[in-house]
């Protein structure tokens, strides 16, 4: 069945018809040319229903052929409906278009896997578990542990205690001297007394840095269908691992910062360099380090080899150290820039000659 009137044409040429209405179209179903308007050539001529229209059933239309069938007229395509090709500034703004909305969506996909991961390295298992805290605390303490088993002694070390007379010597006075006394030496205070608690203040004055610390522990994260454990971070502060060593004490301080979201506290730390100060505080009382050291290190697409080897520059350590972590590259966080600082040497007070004067 025909999907449009047969008895519709042009105006001017009854075998041309167009594929919309027109006010150029005629209905030819009668004995002359009649106007059809806009409506009705929408609902009725240019559809399937054209049979039911009152001027098809009640005329006969001249353009009838010897066996009783209507020639339907040519259709035109009009020049707006007619494909023309595509320029080469539209398929430029279509690549550009698309450029732009992929770039938008790795840029998303990047920020929401940093948001997840974080500034942070990975982490041993055995931090979850708290064990090594236990063993950071026991090899940081200060107080040496007496042998459980007192050792035999030897058979000359018998005879000579035999020997040896039970009484002690009368001392010996000192030779008289003459002159004035020699001054006695004043102990060295401790000017790094071992923390009891974490840092809480970051300050690096080769950047203009002062934060806040604030002690984090691990997460569990999704990577490459497999779950593995990362250090914490905080927005706006350092992040100081709760396992790591407290300042004063033999072991490693770790502390990781962001670097270009969520605050960029360590945003300048590649200028750092070495010899440079870094003052870490726990509550009032600070402690200094000089820049010994700085590395970059593979961690998005670090095979388990170098992750393994990236996790003994954030272990324990038997001499006291500082290391710094965040990301790097800018805006990809494919690596990990390390800044590693040994404490200062603490400045004795300088002691008067004997003889002279003390007083200034």
């Amino acid at each position: 069945m025909a999907r449009r009137c047969p008895y519709l044409s042009l105006e001017d040429n009854r075998e041309e018809v167009l594929l919309e209405a027109s006010p150029r179209h005629r209905c030819r179903a009668g004995f002359r040319p009649e106007r059809v308007g806009i409506v009705h050539q929408r609902a009725t001529c240019l559809t399937a229903d054209y049979r039911r229209c009152l001027r098809l059933t009640s005329s006969r239309a001249p353009g009838e052929g010897p066996a009783g069938r209507v020639t339907p007229p040519r259709v035109v395509v009009l020049p707006s409906q007619a494909r023309r090709p595509v320029s080469l500034t539209e398929i430029a703004v279509l690549g550009l278009s698309a450029a732009i909305i992929l770039t938008l969506f790795v840029a998303a996909s990047v920020v929401v896997h940093r948001l997840q991961v974080g500034p942070g390295m990975e982490a041993e298992t055995l931090v979850a578990a708290g064990l090594e805290t236990v063993v950071t605390e026991s090899i940081s303490t200060s107080t040496p542990i007496p042998p459980m088993i007192t050792p035999m002694p030897t058979a000359t070390e018998l005879v000579a205690a035999l020997v040896s007379p039970t009484t002690e010597p009368a001392p010996v006075s000192p030779t008289p001297t003459f002159g004035p006394e020699p001054v006695s030496p004043t102990p060295t205070p401790d000017l790094r007394p071992p923390a009891s608690s974490p840092p809480t203040r970051l300050v690096i004055p080769k950047i203009d840095l002062d934060i806040p610390v604030v002690p984090v522990g691990t997460k569990t994260i999704k990577e490459g269908g497999s779950s593995k454990l990362v250090w914490g971070d905080v927005p706006n502060a350092g992040a100081f691992h709760e396992s790591s060593a407290y300042p004063g004490h033999p072991g490693n301080t770790v502390i990781n910062g962001h670097r270009d979201i969520l605050g960029s506290v360590f945003l300048h730390l590649n200028r750092v360099d070495v010899g440079d100060e870094i003052i870490l505080y726990v509550a009032d009382v600070a402690y200094r380090y000089d820049v010994a050291e700085t590395l970059v290190l593979p961690e998005m697409f670090a095979s388990a080899e170098q992750r393994a080897k990236n996790l003994q520059y954030i272990g324990y350590i038997p001499e006291e150290r500082l290391t710094l972590v965040t990301c790097t590259p800018v805006g990809l966080a494919t690596h990990r820039l390390l800044v590693i600082a040994r404490p200062s040497e603490p400045i004795e007070p300088q002691m008067p000659e004997a003889g002279s004067d003390p007083s200034p």
